[in-house]
């Protein structure tokens, strides 16, 4: 958490939230919520649960248009499952998203553009049946090599915003994010005799649902 924080107040910029009802300026967000994601083009994934951490800059014109940009820390990654053997791999990007915004209704906001993400960070933990011991489970994880992960990661975001407290701009996020490059090439090392994410097609696909709040 230390660490998350710090390289939000390093970064600098913007919380995705829809700009407050006060006509056309600056505004700056703090957030923080849950994201949902999988590796798109796995087989036998399950969402994974993580969170993440925002700051960002939003400016709105006279009319119903604006413009932000956010620095998230955000847990991202997959859940493997093939029969018995359940590989968790946690991935953790600084993402940094460019979105235009419109407002559709009365404190309704559509978002949508573009997001390039740093990778901070790669590991993996797997449980699996042992071979020796009927009954018994093998259980462990490792940091993944950085030099086999494409360090940037591109992709389209859209997503929906409601403020749920105009007085203190308390605003409900919810977006998707789709990677349009791979997170590698394929990893062809193996967890106890099982290969794990050895397809090239293996894209960022998150959801992510949280607050922000102006300050």
């Amino acid at each position: 958490m230390k660490n998350r924080l710090l390289i939000l107040l390093v970064a600098l910029m913007s919380l995705t939230m829809v700009t407050p009802a006060k006509g056309q300026g600056w505004s700056v967000w703090v957030g923080d919520g849950v994201t949902l994601s999988t590796l798109a083009g796995l087989d036998s994934t399950v969402p994974k649960l993580g969170t993440y951490t925002s700051l960002g800059l939003n400016y709105r014109t006279l009319s119903a248009w604006g413009v932000e940009l956010e620095v998230a820390y955000a847990e991202q990654g997959s859940v493997v499952v093939d029969g018995s053997t359940r590989v968790t791999y946690a991935y953790n990007y600084l993402n940094i998203p460019l979105m235009a915004t419109v407002e559709l209704a009365d404190r309704l906001t559509l978002l949508g553009g573009v997001q390039a993400g740093w990778l901070v960070a790669a590991n993996y933990q797997y449980r699996t049946p042992s071979v020796l011991d009927e009954g018994a489970w093998v259980e462990g994880g490792d940091v993944l090599p950085r030099e086999e992960f494409h360090p940037w990661d591109f992709g389209v975001t859209l997503g929906l915003r409601q403020m749920l407290v105009p007085s203190i701009d308390l605003v409900l996020d919810v977006r998707y994010t789709l990677g349009i490059t791979q997170t590698h090439n394929g990893v062809a090392t193996s967890i106890v005799g099982n290969p794990y994410i050895s397809v090239p097609d293996n894209r960022n696909s998150v959801l992510r649902v949280g607050l922000s709040i102006a300050f």
